[in-house]
């Protein structure tokens, strides 16, 4: 929970920071793509916080290759552009972050499996929203690979 805190507040971006800073090279069918460095403070502010694994930067380094394609051409000076992908909450992978961030007081844990150094944890935050967290533990600390919808199957043994 403690991490949805920090998500909550925003600690992942820091002030005077800019992240998804679109670079052009050149005209036309020219490459276009996020500013890596840009991106590594972003993958840094996650590293700092103590609730994240590589593994869960890896997908989110993953997102930014895969969204960078949408990019389109290089826009007129102070023209606004959409980059698709861009327009959900990034680390919740939805469109509605605040059905879980603001449901925080009253969320339960409804279901946890854990085997060696992995676990998986469902939460529940309000009726019909529930997440799942895969986490690792390392160094014995767990930190987060994955956080996705619970769409759990009624076969699965990970059910309620």
């Amino acid at each position: 929970m403690n991490f949805l805190k920090w998500h909550k507040e925003g600690k992942e971006h820091k002030p005077n920071e800019y992240y998804f800073v679109p670079r052009y090279d050149g005209k036309g069918t020219s490459k276009n793509y996020f500013d890596r460095d840009s991106l590594n403070l972003y993958f840094n502010n996650f590293r700092q916080s103590g609730f994240i694994s590589e593994t869960y930067i890896n997908q989110l380094k993953e997102y930014f290759d895969y969204y960078e394609k949408f990019l389109g051409n290089k826009p007129e000076d102070g023209e606004m552009i959409k980059v698709d992908g861009l327009d959900q909450d990034i680390v919740l992978n939805t469109f509605e972050p605040e059905e879980i961030l603001d449901n925080l007081p009253q969320s339960k844990i409804t279901k946890i499996l854990i085997i060696y150094n992995k676990a998986l944890v469902g939460i529940n935050f309000k009726k019909n929203v529930d997440m799942i967290f895969q986490l690792t533990k390392i160094k014995n600390k767990w930190l987060i690979d994955y956080i996705g919808a619970d769409n759990t199957s009624n076969y699965s043994l990970f059910r309620q």
